[in-house]
């Protein structure tokens, strides 16, 4: 049914063949078809097959002068003539028994079957056999005279070895006759398709339901319909009387599968020689004689079913011809397929290695869908596409792109923790490998925040400690606060004795990077009044920190020597980071921000501290105090900081009168204020030229 002919393609043609037919099953039965069945109440009433052809004959004229019917299929073989022990030696009877002379000689049972067979329309059945034996006849019987068709050339129809057809004197008396066997039934056993015609001896036979139709159209001709597909040119469909029937290259057509077992009408046989049913009863139906009754029923297994009766297939065979419902499979199908096998093959390479895992499922099952619905659309179009091909396809490249897809999702996870692993904490390390990024260790220019942070007077208390324990404080003072960096996705760069160095927004690039290294920051300033209170209760002194940030373009990479190399950072930039930290000590606070870094992360209230040049830079900045997020702030905490920004307006106007009024009125304990007061003092003393612009110059780092 497809383009490849491979065995376990074909079967898997088959069961989505069988799969479509199960699924779009008619609920809908032909009233005007029926099938007269020998059934096991028939065996009983009339007696075991085969019954006398003067009761076939009863039959026949029962179901045409009582009850109305319009055409007969018989689905058996009468081939053999009916010989009875009283008509061999009827001559012997005369001679024992001499009264039986004057009685009438025993009527010919064959004659008068075939004399009933003359008067109606009734179409035997016969059968091809494809092999023979060497001891078996040629041939049993008469076959019909064969159809007209009108063929440009001789095509590939099947050519069987020898035949088994009916009795000639019943032959000569039907009106048609048709095969009923199937030389195209399928490797797995299973009936899908039946030929329509096969040829003997040069000339063509119809099968048992073509032949139906034949008789009922008056007997017309054959015009095979050849259609052109995929380079070649081959049989498509035979029009019969203006009824088109979709067959493939040899010939044979799909059966129109309409329901399971028991879909058509069936009416027993025993009911119809003794006339249960109503006179008229069969008016205008097309019949087919069959039997159902076992060791007689002619079973077959179908997509409908595995036990199938052979007399329903003819019938659904005939039904699908008179209402053209045959499915068609044109010449045009294997291009068709060809095309898109390609064409979704094509996509697939292209596509699939730039998708995720997550994505090329959802792609894959999309297609998937699409293909299924489209095939299920052109079938209830009257076209039996074929799908297997393409849900291969898309099964092995779905699979194989999602097994490569996670060996390089494992290749580029063990080589982002081998090389960031020392670096950044392994959520990171993971959130890296699922982002989908490249991730190298070459230098590359970046806008980052790095991070310095310094203990302050830990020279003295080290001084207090012995070697050994000092070890282990210094361990439990950098692991909670590297901790804290971690958990707020900063990367480690160095320790330097109790100085750390860490920034954010490499390798895993980061839209955020300030504010979460402002949160990694305040969450080092709690790790560390955790740890102060154990020292406290320990007898040691409890430790303070300074901790400078700074945001601005960093050169972030693989740097050193050949001997050692390091994931770092640097840059005017990094060292400005470091010399805010530096100033934390100047203005008695934890934490110094540079404006860039404000301005990333304007959640946070800062306390502008002072406008200022740091040494080895000649551009004055603003430097800033966070004091926590705006949301977090207490009313007295806004007011105060209100009051403070007040007062520093009025410094930077020159207002020295009116910024020491307000700056007396804060907190005098606060260095920078003390600071500042200190600096009115001067100015009072000593005004500042014209033009000051507020810029307090920092000699030392």
């Amino acid at each position: 049914m497809g383009w490849l002919p491979l065995p376990i393609l074909e079967r898997l043609e088959w069961q989505a063949y069988d799969l479509k037919v199960r699924s779009t099953l008619s609920e809908k039965a032909d009233p005007s078809l029926a099938i007269i069945d020998i059934d096991e109440r028939s065996l009983y009433e009339i007696g075991q097959w085969p019954w006398p052809r003067a009761t076939v004959a009863e039959l026949v004229e029962t179901l045409f002068s009582v009850y109305d019917a319009e055409l007969l299929g018989v689905d058996v073989v009468f081939a053999e003539p009916e010989i009875a022990l009283w008509q061999q030696h009827w001559e012997d009877f005369i001679r024992d028994y001499p009264q039986l002379n004057e009685l009438p000689p025993p009527v010919d049972g064959d004659e008068q079957l075939a004399s009933t067979l003359s008067k109606y329309p009734v179409v035997l059945g016969y059968y091809f056999q494809s092999s023979r034996q060497s001891s078996d006849p040629p041939a049993i019987g008469l076959l019909p005279g064969p159809v007209n068709v009108e063929e440009p050339t001789p095509l590939p129809f099947p050519e069987p070895e020898r035949y088994t057809a009916n009795m000639p004197v019943l032959q000569k008396n039907a009106w048609n006759a048709g095969f009923f066997d199937n030389p195209r039934v399928d490797e797995d056993g299973v009936f899908r398709r039946v030929p329509m015609l096969q040829r003997w001896e040069g000339e063509l036979y119809p099968s048992l339901p073509l032949a139906m139709l034949l008789t009922l159209l008056g007997q017309p001709s054959i015009t095979p319909i050849i259609g052109e597909g995929a380079g070649v040119s081959q049989l498509e469909a035979l029009n019969v009387g203006g009824f088109e029937i979709p067959v493939d290259a040899r010939g044979a057509a799909l059966v129109p599968w309409y329901g399971p077992r028991g879909h058509f009408d069936y009416i027993s046989a025993a009911d119809i020689l003794n006339e249960r049913l109503e006179p008229g009863a069969l008016a205008g139906k097309a019949l087919i004689l069959g039997a159902s009754a076992p060791g007689l029923m002619d079973l077959r297994s179908t997509p409908v079913g595995g036990v199938y009766p052979g007399p329903e297939i003819n019938l659904s065979l005939l039904a699908g011809m008179l209402h053209q419902s045959i499915q068609a499979q044109p010449p045009w199908v294997l291009g068709f397929e060809l095309v898109n096998l390609l064409a979704l093959g094509v996509f697939m390479v292209l596509l699939y290695p730039r998708l995720n895992a997550p994505l090329l499922l959802v792609v894959s099952v999309g297609l998937l869908f699409t293909a299924v619905g489209g095939n299920l659309w052109a079938w209830y179009q009257g076209l039996a596409l074929p799908i297997a091909g393409l849900l291969v396809l898309l099964a092995t490249q779905m699979l194989w792109h999602l097994a490569m897809n996670f060996l390089r999702e494992t290749q580029q996870k063990r080589w982002v923790a081998e090389r960031f692993g020392q670096y950044i904490p392994h959520q990171l390390v993971k959130d890296m490998v699922e982002s989908g990024e490249s991730f190298g260790l070459e230098g590359e220019e970046r806008e980052l925040t790095v991070l310095f942070s310094d203990m302050r007077d830990f020279t003295a208390f080290s001084e207090m400690l012995p070697p050994s324990e000092l070890t282990e404080v210094m361990n439990r003072l950098l692991s909670p606060l590297t901790g804290a960096i971690h958990r707020h996705n900063g990367t480690i760069d160095k320790y330097m004795g109790d100085a750390i160095m860490a920034f954010w927004g490499a390798p895993l690039n980061d839209k955020h990077h300030a504010d979460h290294a402002l949160e990694g920051t305040f969450a080092m300033l709690d790790a560390l009044e955790a740890i102060n209170s154990e020292f406290i209760a320990e007898g040691k002194p409890a430790l303070a920190i300074g901790v400078g940030l700074n945001t601005g373009a960093m050169s972030v990479g693989n740097m050193g020597s050949s001997f050692r190399m390091a994931y770092t950072v640097m840059g005017d930039n990094v060292n400005l980071g470091s010399r805010l930290e530096g100033l934390t000590k100047m203005y008695g606070v934890s934490v110094i921000v540079s404006d860039t870094t404000a301005d990333q992360a304007p959640g946070w209230c800062y306390r502008r501290l002072d406008k200022v040049r740091v040494k080895g830079r000649s551009t004055p900045l603003w430097i800033l105090e966070p004091l926590g997020r705006w949301e977090a702030l207490s009313e007295e905490k806004r007011e105060w900081h209100a009051a403070f920004e007040q007062a520093l307006e009025h410094y930077h106007a020159a207002d020295f009168e009116s910024a020491a009024r307000a700056f007396c009125t804060l907190d005098q304990e606060d260095l920078p204020t003390q600071l500042y007061l200190a600096r009115i003092a001067h100015f009072k003393a000593a005004p500042p030229q014209e033009g000051w612009d507020g810029v307090w110059t920092h000699t030392e780092k």
